[in-house]
């Protein structure tokens, strides 16, 4: 450790973190109970001691300067573990504490989140959850950071390290939902290709693996994609809307189609499948917390919804309801 590190006093960078937080000195001290002239000279103490200024001053408000935003920033991420180490130590009994932070990629399902989130708190209720929706290679570094615990991604890291491990949480089934569609017949892959088209990244339109899996191919042509939504939040609202057509997770679409809201267009194979993977800084699972919350993710997903299915005979082309 460096000998400049033992210099530092704890609390002066804590407290300019509550600082950042707050958005000025004055919201500063009541959130720490203290009064404004030790916050003040506290900051004062701590940017005098590096050397730097830490904030510009811009009316009532502070707002971290370069050098301030890279501190602040390691600050946040020391805080977190530190406030989950002392709630391991403090913890009464088997009870589990602490913060889980977990970075999900941007088309993961809210609906099947928000069934986790529910059994671990109902659970663990003296834990709490920060909840990332990101691209996949941003959470990485987050979790190689030490500031996330935990990332859902739609394939394992690209680069094996050893630092990471990574494990198959569940596959969900891709479906092409609609506004409406006629009645009859599955559309053609012409019919399709001809509509207009809510996707998620112009690099790789998922539109394209759909019709690749159920027809061989066309691609989609590219001006028939509207909108690039990055989410599958925003996916499923746009197609409610009617702007166009988008492959979204079967649970997420069906949600919708019960609501009579959209409708799903059945291909003529097996439904289009992804992987979805649980990554983890290895050596994790000492912490209580995150053993707990592991145990509730998988147990949570790895069941898909139940549905009924209809014989072959009864089952239509699409389902509107």
């Amino acid at each position: 450790m460096s000998d400049d590190l033992h210099t530092r006093d704890l609390n002066k960078l804590m407290t300019a973190l509550v600082i950042a937080e707050a958005g000025g000195v004055t919201p500063a001290a009541r959130r720490v109970g203290l009064t404004r002239s030790a916050i003040s000279h506290s900051l004062a103490a701590l940017e005098e001691s590096l050397g730097v200024p830490l904030f510009h001053r811009i009316g009532k408000r502070l707002v971290p300067t370069r050098e301030g935003a890279v501190l602040l920033r390691r600050l946040e991420g020391i805080r977190d573990r530190l406030d989950s180490a002392l709630d391991e130590v403090v913890g009464r009994g088997d009870e589990v504490r602490g913060q889980i932070r977990i970075g999900f990629f941007l088309g993961f399902s809210r609906f099947r989140l928000a069934r986790v989130i529910d059994a671990f708190l109902r659970t663990h209720p003296q834990a709490r959850v920060r909840v990332a929706f990101a691209p996949e290679e941003w959470l990485r570094g987050q979790l190689l950071e030490g500031r996330l615990d935990f990332t859902v991604s739609l394939r394992p890291p690209s680069e094996p390290t050893r630092n990471l491990e990574s494990q198959q949480l569940f596959e969900q089934s891709l479906v092409l939902a609609m506004k409406q569609f006629r009645r009859g017949p599955r559309p053609s892959a012409e019919e399709i290709a001809g509509s207009s088209i809510v996707d998620y990244y112009q690099t790789d339109p998922l539109i394209d693996r759909w019709l690749e899996h159920h027809h061989g191919g066309p691609r989609m042509p590219r001006e028939r994609i509207r909108v690039y939504a990055a989410s599958t939040d925003l996916a499923v609202e746009l197609v409610v809307a009617g702007v166009g057509a988008a492959v979204l997770p079967a649970d997420v679409a069906n949600a919708f189609r019960r609501r009579k809201e959209l409708v799903v267009v059945r291909g003529p194979r097996e439904p289009l499948r992804d992987a979805v993977w649980l990554n983890e800084l290895r050596g994790a699972g000492a912490n209580r917390a995150h053993a707990a919350f592991r145990e509730t993710l998988i147990e949570s997903l790895a069941a898909p919804p139940r549905r009924r299915r209809a014989p072959p005979n009864e089952r239509p082309a699409f389902a509107s309801g």
